[in-house]
């Protein structure tokens, strides 16, 4: 009875533990952190022809996408949005800027780094297709 009553305490010790690190750790710190790096036109292929494979490679991990600008948009909460072209019409690797972006210009070409977060399902009916969503954006001098 010992030993499981003592086990049991390390456990719960344990998770205890691991919970407070987990809860303390923060966000990812997008600026120090090492990146995959991929064009946004490749990010935009890998996505659109094997999805899976790609959410597996690149969801949720931080990318260093290079990209010629097509747009630059405001948001609701006030964030500038960057879209990239992919070759494809109507599709772009939509970036949220965590950042000014001040030197960011319409048709230039520039690499963001970010946290991948996936492609939208845009809407098929309508033919159009979803984008590839990069959030906590910074403009990255690599």
């Amino acid at each position: 009875k010992k030993i499981i009553l003592i086990s049991f305490v390390a456990l719960l010790l344990f998770v205890a533990a691991a919970g407070y690190y987990l809860y303390n750790k923060g966000p990812v710190d997008v600026k120090r952190s090492r990146a995959v790096i991929v064009d946004a036109t490749e990010l935009y292929s890998l996505f659109s022809s094997d999805s899976l494979k790609a959410k597996e490679k690149f969801t949720a991990k931080v990318l260093l996408v290079h990209g010629e600008v097509t747009e630059i948009s405001v948001n609701s909460k006030l964030q500038k949005i960057v879209l990239l072209k992919t070759g494809i019409d109507g599709a772009y690797v939509n970036c949220t800027l965590e950042e000014s972006g001040e030197s960011i210009i319409p048709s230039g070409t520039i690499s963001l780094k970010g946290i991948c977060s996936g492609i939208g399902e845009g809407d098929t009916d309508l033919g159009i297709p979803g984008d590839v969503y990069l959030t906590r954006c910074i403009v990255s001098t690599q």
